[in-house]
């Protein structure tokens, strides 16, 4: 259901308000009020409401009674008092706007106060005449910063004007928009600054009537919904970029999409509602960027740059500022994503336990989200189960029932960490392969995890000992990873710090209960002791949950540090039902282990003044390996087991579901007996062998064998390999299918094929087998394959354009309906088949949230002509079996795809016809 936005409110009374002709301005300028206000029908018998309702009520209160309201004045607040200071005037203006939504919103104590609405217009006045007006020349020193001119300042102030619009003269709306005009006269900047600009000009151009700001700002987002090949952006892959190479969908991410999101409910059901296709990329952010890195209304930390270090926005408050946004697209998304949409944010709220959504949220967005947690009809969505490679930003996630495990990397292409205006202080190891569980424990990484952590023993990192480390690329790109099924995952990271000489190589592989990590090559001559962290967890208020060595429980004292030897396993019991945390090590290794109390303040991750310096104590529990002081070709294995009790980790070091079957400096591989998966990061260049596989070349690769299936994933986690990937498998097959890029040259005696890894940034490929007993066909030769792009084939019919914008096509771009013309559009592919057989059918489409789920399409053959359905929403870039017919030799036989009846886009790319034994 969507956000009812509404048309006009009613009088806001205590200050005499002037009568406007009512016209599509005037309608959008109420619907923006009620954006900021919730309405005039607010449930202020509903707790939440009420209480933030109060919340907003004395804030408002507070900034009034100290506001200095003397004629003479020189400043309304002594602690603001600058001029020039760009700062100190936004937080002014800032402070105006909250006073104004007290004023304006139905249920305050201050709502309609006559007295308050004419102190808040006399400071606006004041404000024009001292600080922010159209002669204004802002200086250049540190006092003075562009952001606050361009968008800070003027977004509080348009918001401002259309609270109080009602008791402003023409005069006044017309000096405080003039004075926006002169810092913010166009949509210019990139990412968040651009969308926040976009808002500006927009909100102006509804406030002064004007259409053509107002197209201008809904013009500017066109270029924001395009996905990038690089730098800042968004990716296809999901991840998002800021300053170049810092992964930040929980930082910048987060502002860009409530941004855009507010833009687009400002504007939507006007004449300047937002009409481009690519808006519908939008959803997909939802879906591929933010989602997968959401857990329980928190937003995992790894993604979210320098602001880990803001005591004010933990995982939690970041994570419910995600679902605001969602909240907002929730309203205008189409029907499909919308329900998606609520589905998602019920479940949020639902399953945050830790920090109610409702605590922190706006009064609007509270009201919306109570109305969809009270819908029996919207049901939560179920948790979340699935493996992500964020290619593009060094991320990898995967969620399993009961936890959801990040993995934090940095290569040649993405910094191993950002601390620039004197925050993120510590966050020297944050992206050095750190690794985050995430579980019951819903305040593990909050509650003050970051300034208390040992920032030199972060889990999964090899470092040296209690050494900082500058932030930095690195000199190698080997960084990434590869999945099967997109449930099961293999990462790796070829480690190498600046101005140091440790390396490493370093893997992850994630299955079904088990992550099993792998470090080997770990050497360096930098005369400090090299470590390996496995464990470094938060603990209890008594930090007594209780280590379990081997069987053996440990003594629980804080303060204690000890030498654990010959470790087969470990336990360590969660402070939350369901948090248990087992740890199995395939190679006895002896274990350093300190259970302590440790206190630290903000203020030493992040000096800003509004940071807090008061002492925070937490408790934890480290566990870690040394290496020794100038390690040769040292390593590690360990498996961490999510959410099993002690006897299960027992059972499961005594019956081990996995097997390392390789942890050099070339190869690492792990086998999942019970899955059947066999996964192997190669480094080196050359023939190299794990189990079944060989490939020629640096790759990510695994295999899953299930019956008479064999699955095949491949990628070249460089992103800097050219031409193909040779790989071959120890397998006979009798068909397969694969995706574009993938080339099968032999079947038997071995299955044998590349992979076009060439500019795909990091893409995996994937390929299935058929294991049964079959004749194989005779490759190549035996697979003919039409392309829209082909100059003979094909006969295309109404108007069809070309595009290459996404990238799971066939070939140098596809053809697409322009979602237009319906019902007189078609594309006929025609093979020149080289004998008469029986041939398989496969089609291949780029897959679009805007694409019809009913595409029409007729296969003629030599025994007639067969109809059949497609839905272009899902599986794109991969070669989708439509049946098995019987053909003539030579171009007697095609495949028409047609537009008749379709709702959404249509897309032509590819058909191939695959010769049946």
């Amino acid at each position: 259901m969507a956000l009812v936005l509404l048309l006009s409110i009613s009088g806001l009374g205590g200050v005499t308000g002037r009568a406007r002709a009512a016209d599509e301005f005037d309608g959008m300028r109420e619907n923006r009020k009620v954006m900021l206000t919730g309405g005039p029908s607010l449930n202020t018998a509903d707790a939440d409401i009420a209480a933030a309702l109060t919340k907003l009520a004395n804030e408002a209160n507070g900034y009034w009674q100290t506001m200095n309201t003397s004629p003479s004045r020189t400043y309304l607040w002594s602690d603001n008092p600058g001029i020039g200071n760009s700062i100190q005037i936004r937080v002014t203006y800032e402070r105006l706007k909250t006073m104004a939504l007290a004023y304006a919103t139905a249920g305050t104590a201050l709502h309609g106060d006559s007295q308050l609405g004419s102190d808040i217009v006399a400071a606006l006045d004041y404000m024009y005449t001292t600080r922010y007006h159209e002669a204004v020349t802002p200086t250049a020193s540190g006092t003075s910063n562009w952001w606050d001119w361009q968008i800070g300042i003027p977004m509080q102030l348009n918001d401002t004007v259309v609270l109080m619009y009602d008791v402003l003269s023409p005069a006044q709306v017309t000096n405080y928009m003039t004075a926006v005009e002169r810092f913010s006269p166009a949509v210019t900047l990139t990412g968040a600054n651009r969308a926040w600009k976009a808002i500006v000009v927009g909100e102006r151009g509804i406030l002064v009537k004007d259409g053509a700001k107002i197209a201008a700002a809904r013009d500017g987002l066109s270029s924001i919904f395009n996905y990038t090949l690089s730098g800042d952006g968004f990716y296809r892959d999901g991840s998002f970029i800021q300053h170049n190479n810092i992964p930040y969908t929980g930082g910048y991410g987060i502002d860009l999409l409530l941004a855009v999101s507010d833009l687009m409910v400002m504007l939507h059901g006007s004449s300047w509602q937002v009409a481009d296709p690519k808006q519908s990329n939008v959803w997909e952010w939802v879906y591929n960027s933010y989602q997968p890195v959401m857990y329980k209304g928190a937003i995992m930390d790894m993604v979210r740059g320098r602001e880990i270090s803001r005591h004010y926005s933990q995982d939690h408050e970041a994570g419910h500022r995600v679902m605001q946004g969602i909240l907002l697209l929730s309203a205008i998304a189409p029907p499909a994503p919308s329900a998606d949409f609520e589905k998602m944010l019920k479940g949020w709220i639902l399953s945050d336990t830790f920090k109610s959504f409702y605590a922190d949220a706006p009064v609007p967005a509270i009201a919306q989200a109570k109305r969809i947690t009270a819908d029996p009809l919207i049901e939560p969505a179920a948790e979340l189960i699935g493996y992500k490679q964020f290619s593009a930003m060094d991320r990898a996630v995967q969620h399993r029932p009961g936890y959801s495990f990040g993995l934090a990397m940095y290569s040649s292409r993405i910094s191993s960490y950002e601390a620039i205006n004197s925050e993120n202080a510590k966050a020297w190891y944050t992206s050095a392969g750190m690794t985050s569980l995430y579980n019951s424990d819903l305040e593990q990484y909050s509650e003050d995890y970051w300034p208390t952590v040992d920032s030199y023993r972060l889990p999964g990192t090899t470092v040296l000992s209690q050494t900082a480390s500058s932030s930095h690329t690195s000199t190698k790109p080997w960084t990434g990873g590869t999945d099967i099924q997109n449930l099961y995952g293999s990462s790796g990271m070829d480690l190498q710090y600046a101005g140091r000489t440790l390396g490493a190589k370093k893997s992850w592989f994630m299955f079904d209960d088990e992550v099993v990590a792998l470090g080997a090559g770990i050497s360096s001559t930098d005369n400090i002791a090299v470590e390996t962290t496995f464990e470094n967890r938060k603990l209890n208020t008594a930090g007594s949950n209780t280590l379990t060595v081997n069987g053996e429980v440990q003594p629980a004292i804080l303060g204690g540090a000890s030498t654990l030897d010959q470790v087969e396993w470990a336990h360590l019991s969660g402070s939350t039902a369901g948090a248990d945390t087992g740890y199995y090590f395939p190679q006895t290794v002896s274990l350093a282990a300190k259970r302590e109390a440790r206190t630290g303040n903000w203020k030493q991750i992040n000096p800003r003044p509004v940071t807090p310096s008061t002492p925070v104590t937490r408790n934890y529990m480290t566990l870690w390996l040394d290496h020794g002081v100038n390690p040769v070709s040292g390593e590690y294995q360990y498996v961490l087991l999510p959410g099993k009790t002690a006897s299960q980790v027992a059972a499961y070091a005594a019956a081990p579901d996995i097997e390392v079957l390789a942890n050099s400096s070339s190869v690492q591989a792990v086998k999942e007996t019970k899955l059947g998966i066999t996964a192997a990061n190669f480094w080196e260049d050359g023939a190299n062998s794990a189990d079944l596989i060989t490939v020629n070349k640096k790759a990510a690769v695994m295999t899953r064998e299930a019956g008479d299936t064999l699955e095949l994933s491949v990628s070249d986690p460089t992103q800097a390999g050219t031409g193909v990937i040779e790989v071959e498998l120890d397998r006979s097959a009798s068909g397969y299918t694969a995706d574009a890029g993938i080339t099968v040259t032999q079947l038997s005696p071995t299955i044998q094929l590349t992979a076009n890894v060439s500019a795909v940034k990091g893409k995996t490929f994937k390929a299935s087998f058929d294991l049964g007993s079959g004749t194989p066909p005779t490759l190549p030769g035996e697979e003919v394959i039409v392309d829209n792009n082909d100059t003979t084939g094909v006969l295309k019919t109404g108007g069809w354009k070309t595009a290459a914008v996404q990238t799971d096509r066939y070939g140098a771009n596809y053809l697409h309906d322009d979602n237009s013309g319906k019902g007189s559009k078609s594309v006929t592919f025609t093979p020149d088949l080289p004998v008469t057989a029986t041939y398989s059918v496969y089609m291949m489409w780029p897959q679009h949230i805007n694409r019809s789920t009913a595409i029409p399409l007729d296969i003629v053959h030599s025994a007639g002509t067969a109809t059949h359905s497609i839905d272009q929403t899902a599986n794109g870039g991969v070669w989708n079996f439509i049946g098995t017919y019987p053909f003539t030799a030579g171009s007697l036989g095609s495949v028409t795809i047609r537009n008749n009846g379709t709702s959404g886009y249509v897309a032509a790319d590819a058909v191939k016809f695959v010769r049946n034994p």
